[in-house]
């Protein structure tokens, strides 16, 4: 350890030191304002400078050394750090990429090549592909699977629905008769189709890994009627060989007997079998019809979803029995796991005040 004694020169008096030191915007010029005051009111050695103020004796020596030479615009200026050689600016940035939302947000921008392309040509000359990766990055873009919509669709009439929905709930609770004081349950109900027809699908693997994974056309199907009351938390479910009007008779009325002191107000799809002559409603369940192609309003989606990813992604059954048991065993674990339930299908305007 040297007894050399650090000390700083006097371009600036101490009264001028101290404001910098306290009121400049950045915490590491503040910080080198800190070193200099030190070493202008007490000089001393660089290590005990050091300590004082919780950096190295290097980091002193640099920083007296250079104020010395340079005076305070040496503390002040950006060091080599940062972002000093953009091709745009951080507005330009922004700029440039506003004429691609409208493309993004119909989810028509699947690889960065047109977005490099077009900042190529504002630049002037090709640059990697990293750096339009970077760009995105900056301003918070993000490669995801959009969410499928039906082209028949009608945006406005979902808004609608989903708006109105406590309204029409009110509706039909006010059906029920005066002396029906039974508590009211809040469910949505779909169908879906599972077959031993699967494909390869995305799946996590180690480095130098390229998993294999059977496929198989194999055109056997069963369907699940399953019906979902997201404020508790509860499903009910049915296997079943067909989706028809009988089979969804069996299942309201599986439906009605499960929760016979509930009065059911039940949101379905516009399947013909939701609204046959022959469909029998029992005393306690009343329907909502949901817009037409409109799947994304209703939560038993999400259920379907859930099964496919956890428990048939990349497998094969030998036969339809095997492929009953694992939807069985998918079903059931739904069934026990209220929280995971009620995450997945608390949709908000199923949120209905009673």
């Amino acid at each position: 350890m040297g007894h050399r004694i650090t000390r700083a020169a006097l371009h600036l008096s101490v009264d001028e030191v101290k404001e910098r030191m306290h009121t400049n915007a950045h915490p590491w010029v503040r910080h080198h304002w800190w070193i200099i005051y030190n070493a202008l009111v007490a000089p001393r050695k660089a290590e005990e400078i050091a300590l004082h103020t919780g950096t190295s004796a290097t980091t002193v020596h640099r920083v007296v050394s250079i104020y010395n030479r340079l005076g305070p615009i040496a503390l002040e200026t950006p060091g080599k750090g940062g972002r000093r050689h953009q091709y745009l600016s951080l507005a330009e940035e922004k700029a440039f990429l506003f004429p691609f939302f409208a493309q993004a947000e119909s989810g028509e921008i699947a690889t960065v090549a047109q977005i490099q392309h077009a900042y190529e040509t504002k630049v002037g000359h090709e640059v990697a592909e990293s750096t339009i990766y970077r760009l995105l990055n900056r301003h918070g873009w993000r490669k995801l699977v959009p969410r499928p919509r039906h082209p028949q669709a009608d945006p406005q009439e979902q808004e609608r629905f989903t708006k109105n929905f406590e309204a029409q709930a009110q509706a039909l609770i006010a059906t029920r008769t005066v002396e029906d004081k039974r508590p009211v349950l809040i469910m949505a109900q779909d169908e879906g189709c599972f077959g031993r027809i699967n494909r390869a699908k995305q799946c996590w693997a180690p480095p130098g890994a390229r998993p294999h994974v059977p496929a198989q056309v194999v055109r056997e199907y069963t369907y699940v009627y399953a019906v979902v009351a997201p404020a508790p938390g509860q499903i009910v479910s049915l296997i079943l060989p067909e989706a028809s009007t009988a089979m969804m008779n069996l299942f309201l009325e599986q439906v009605s007997q499960t929760f016979s002191t509930h009065f059911i107000v039940m949101q379905v799809d516009g399947a013909g079998w939701h609204r046959a002559n022959e469909l029998v409603i029992p005393e306690n369940i009343r329907l909502i019809p949901q817009p037409a192609y409109s799947p994304e309003l209703n939560p038993v989606e999400h259920i379907w979803d859930e099964l496919r990813e956890k428990y048939f992604h990349n497998r094969i059954f030998p036969s339809l029995e095997l492929l009953i048991d694992v939807l069985c065993q998918g079903l059931n674990d739904l069934a026990y796991d209220t929280e995971r339930l009620r995450s997945l299908t608390n949709f908000p305007h199923l949120k209905v005040i009673i």
